[in-house]
């Protein structure tokens, strides 16, 4: 079959590799179509230490069942439209044995520790495998990002009429925007891009603005009492800051965005303020294919350009380089 292999920063290139060889509890899919993110960036640039090459890379993705396990007695068949959660807790660890598995100490990734969607096919534990039927190939791939905005709505605990910032309109920032938006908040977005600011509001944010603005926005937008939520999808320190800064008493803080410098948090805001700073990883995959099926219009507005798989050199390059102009690259079959 045909894989996308990723043999060295900046290289990537449509190879003949063998034919998925599933084990015991494994399905094997036909991809439909691939979301490029930016954890696919980075390690195609070589700017991730966790990975080497060469890669197979891809994990937001969607595709048809082609074969299940032997013995399978579950819900799903042959030909059935899928999205898969790509994140596959190992379940011996403690986290797992508590029931907080997005806190796995050994977590395997499709398209990262394993094989991923920029393949013809691909092997997934069948349980990493969710009903998308009704949905089209490329919504079905767009079900992983709308996941990890469930995640952190989750992690917020928002209630009643509780206002939400998303520092950051890329992909995950918007996702959270359209389903925060879907529960019934209201939502500003903070996002360099004007044209992201532009998208978020016609995908229902209720105000938009430029990070240097964030502060009077803000104080504005609630009347000087901060934000309830603040989730923080950009992945940059500055962003970070403010987000934090923009929380009012007793709000909460959710960390989405990968970074991996410090966050320095002043000791009054967590315990006379009563903020609480939670980190979103993984995703809840029920709740995104509901928000996904009830709102296609918007959804659709994320998969700016699609290329064919003989083309996935061109989809990287066209995701580095015009940020700007796509909100999500998509490889599709």
């Amino acid at each position: 079959m045909r894989a996308a292999v990723t043999s060295a920063p900046g290289r990537i290139a449509v190879e003949t590799v063998a034919d998925p060889d599933p084990g015991p509890g494994d399905a094997v899919l036909d991809v439909g179509a691939v979301g490029l993110c930016g954890t696919d960036l980075h390690m195609y640039l070589g700017e991730r230490h966790d990975t080497g090459f060469p890669l197979r890379q891809g994990h937001e993705l969607g595709g048809t069942v082609a074969a299940l396990p032997r013995g399978y007695a579950g819900s799903l068949r042959l030909g059935q439209t899928v999205t898969v959660d790509p994140a596959i807790p190992c379940g011996r660890c403690r986290p797992c044995r508590r029931g907080r598995w997005p806190a796995c100490r050994s977590f395997r990734a499709l398209g990262v520790a394993l094989p991923g969607g920029l393949a013809d096919q691909v092997v997934v534990p069948v349980g990493q495998l969710h009903d998308a039927d009704g949905l089209s190939a490329v919504e079905a791939a767009l079900v992983e990002p709308f996941s990890i905005a469930a995640m952190a709505l989750a992690r917020a605990e928002l209630v009643g009429d509780e206002r939400v910032l998303v520092a950051g309109g890329g992909p995950i920032g918007l996702a959270v925007t359209v389903a925060a938006v879907a529960a019934g908040h209201a939502v500003l977005v903070c996002d360099p891009l004007p044209a992201r600011r532009t998208l978020a509001s016609e995908l229902g944010a209720d105000a938009v603005c430029a990070p240097a603005e964030l502060a009077d926005t803000v104080a504005e937008w609630t009347g000087g009492a901060g934000t309830d939520v603040a989730v923080e999808a950009s992945g940059t320190r500055s962003a970070l800051d403010a987000a934090l800064a923009a929380v009012g008493a007793g709000g909460r803080l959710v960390v989405v965005g990968v970074a991996a410098h410090d966050l320095v948090v002043p000791v009054p805001r967590v315990l006379f303020d009563g903020v609480t700073i939670v980190g979103a990883r993984a995703g809840l995959f029920p709740q995104a294919l509901s928000v996904v099926a009830a709102h296609r219009g918007e959804v659709a507005r994320f998969a700016s350009v699609v290329y064919p798989l003989e083309d996935v050199a061109a989809a990287f390059t066209h995701a580095i380089e015009r940020p700007d102009a796509v909100v999500k690259v998509m490889v599709a079959r």
